[in-house]
């Protein structure tokens, strides 16, 4: 385990567009505004789209599966951290069927609002390696993406 303080720098609250790709409008405003670190505090809105994944089970390797679907669906709370530019967004949501979560990805189209609230941070510099963690059934590494400072 490891860990860093942080000192706030700006408080951001970025509004997407009904028709916007949720995940690349983000990707957009870091970019256009030279924000490299950060940490996405909170999200809600409505989706016309979805595109996310989350893990399968519980053994090396992991294993991921990947949805996308149409209906009304309504953003609960998003969270997560920019990391070198880079946002990693989970997010809650539901729909009339019941609540679900996982990973975002780009595809989440924004149905009426969407409006999401992360705050720019300075201190250490974050970035991600990979370390092993397993071996595969072939004797391979399995990697996963570890959070560092500096």
């Amino acid at each position: 385990m490891e860990g860093h303080s942080f000192d706030c720098k700006k408080v951001w609250i970025i509004r997407v567009d009904p028709g916007e790709d949720v995940l690349l409008s983000i990707r957009n405003f870091i970019s256009q505004n030279g924000i490299k670190q950060g940490i996405v505090v909170m999200g809600y809105g409505t989706l016309s789209k979805v595109s996310m994944h989350w893990v399968t089970h519980n053994q090396f390797p992991p294993s991921n599966r990947y949805e996308k679907w149409e209906d009304g669906i309504e953003i609960l709370s998003l969270n997560g951290i920019v990391v070198d530019g880079e946002p990693h967004i989970h997010f809650t949501a539901s729909t009339s069927s019941g609540a679900f979560g996982g990973h975002m990805e780009e595809g989440c189209i924004c149905y009426v609002l969407c409006e999401i609230g992360f705050i720019e941070v300075d201190g250490a510099n974050m970035t991600r390696d990979y370390v092993p963690i397993a071996t595969d059934s072939e004797g391979n590494p399995v990697k996963r993406p570890q959070l560092r400072f500096s």
